[in-house]
């Protein structure tokens, strides 16, 4: 046995062995690293309401402002998606349970625009200007909400999205110190894709939980905007 371990083939196989740990390492780091990422997400989410909810109702007299968060749009406007989130924004606004909603969006060309197609399409279906705030520099969850602290200077905030999306939504703003609740968007859209968008959260948590804890997203800053 001595001579097998210190001949060639001896150097080989713990050179396989070697490598085989290497391999499961390799392998076992990310499936661990999902697993915690997905866990601190869901343990920090907040509640999340149905806009018909009663408990909404009360809940809501603490808070003044939502936000909705950009969800895509095309030459004809906001996608079906975006427009479920939206049109749940104006259920709020129309049940009063909040006064102003931000218009949180990418605007990082001239030729995508999500704020400005959210702003019209709400004004369109009846919203007040008054009642809007457009931020054209939220080109991520963590960037609304890092913008949502300290361009807005809120401490606390009604989150609109899908089911899916409201937990690490949620993760964010609270690294960032807001305190939030979420209210789901239940249009044709956000029930299509609910599955797909479960997956698609997977590995955006693993993204938002390495934000929070090596290095944040270049969020654009500025002057404080007073709501």
């Amino acid at each position: 046995m001595k001579d097998l371990v210190n001949s060639p083939l001896g150097t080989i196989l713990s050179l396989v062995s070697d490598i085989r740990y290497v391999i499961l390492a390799i392998v076992a780091i990310p499936v661990i690293f999902t697993l915690i990422s997905y866990l601190l997400v869901s343990k920090s989410s907040s509640e999340i309401y149905s806009t018909d909810s009663a408990d909404l109702v009360e809940i809501a007299k603490d808070y003044d402002i939502a936000i909705v968060f950009g969800g895509g749009i095309s030459d004809d406007g906001p996608l079906q998606l975006l427009e479920d989130r939206l049109d749940t924004a104006k259920e709020l606004l129309d049940k009063k349970l909040v006064n102003k909603v931000i218009l949180s969006g990418d605007n990082r060309t001239e030729s995508y625009n999500e704020p400005d197609a959210m702003f019209k399409y709400l004004v369109e279906n009846g919203v007040s200007t008054q009642q809007l705030q457009k931020d054209y520099a939220g080109r991520s969850t963590y960037e609304t909400c890092e913008r949502a602290q300290k361009i807005f200077e809120l401490d606390k905030v009604i989150l609109i999205s899908e089911e899916t999306h409201l937990p690490r939504a949620s993760y964010l703003c609270h690294h960032f110190g807001l305190e939030t609740v979420g209210v789901k968007s239940e249009g044709i859209a956000s029930a299509n894709l609910h599955v797909s968008q479960s997956f698609r959260e997977i590995l955006a948590r693993d993204k938002a939980v390495f934000n929070v804890y090596f290095i944040g997203e270049k969020t654009v800053l500025g002057d404080p905007i007073k709501l």
